[in-house]
């Protein structure tokens, strides 16, 4: 008798790692700065490929985040389901996607966007995979305070690839997130006390 076992699904698990419903939140915040930039109907073509730059680098910001926080993932009930929590992708394949769609990212906001949302959209990647998974998330309860200036950067990215300048008006509406920010995961962490726990 030959049991036949379910083959993973390969294009779904990379899809997983990218967080889409984080990144669609990130997305639609950029989209707003970049309707909001302008007076008039913003370049269509700025608006699809700063999205599409801006979604390709969000993605893999979130997939050095899953790869890190691998084995804290697997012990929550929330995230336990994610491929690399439950051993289904390698870290070499995390690294590998995740340098090909930042790369990807960089190259289409560098050429068909602007220099200015490459490098900030870049920042923010490093603010996010870097700073905030790797440095502070381990060394301080405070993290989500001092890291939440990358998650509240949307907006500005939006505002440059249209305007390719980030006025004090961008500033105010990254403000508005990051202070939305820590009471929005306190919120989830007081609800989910035994995960976080």
């Amino acid at each position: 008798m030959t049991t036949l076992t379910a083959q993973p699904n390969r294009i779904a698990q990379y899809w997983a790692l990218t967080k889409p419903r984080v990144t669609q939140l990130a997305v639609f915040c950029a989209v707003i700065g970049m309707f909001l930039s302008s007076p008039a109907l913003p370049d269509w073509r700025r608006v699809v490929f700063g999205t599409l730059g801006i979604w390709l680098l969000a993605g893999a910001a979130f997939a050095i985040n899953c790869l890190v926080e691998r084995e804290i993932d697997s012990r929550m009930a929330r995230t336990a389901r994610r491929p690399l929590a439950r051993g289904e992708i390698t870290v070499a394949q995390t690294l590998m996607f995740s340098g090909v769609i930042g790369g990807l990212g960089m190259w289409v906001l560098y050429t068909l966007v602007n220099p200015l949302t490459m490098w900030l959209t870049f920042a923010t990647f490093v603010g996010y995979a870097i700073i905030y998974t790797i440095i502070l998330k381990p060394a301080t309860p405070q993290n989500i305070v001092i890291g939440g200036l990358a998650g509240a950067m949307p907006p500005a990215l939006g505002w440059a690839a249209i305007a390719n300048d980030v006025p004090m008006q961008a500033w105010v509406l990254v403000m508005i997130i990051f202070i939305w920010t820590p009471p929005h995961f306190w919120a989830l962490a007081m609800y989910r006390r035994d995960d976080y726990a």
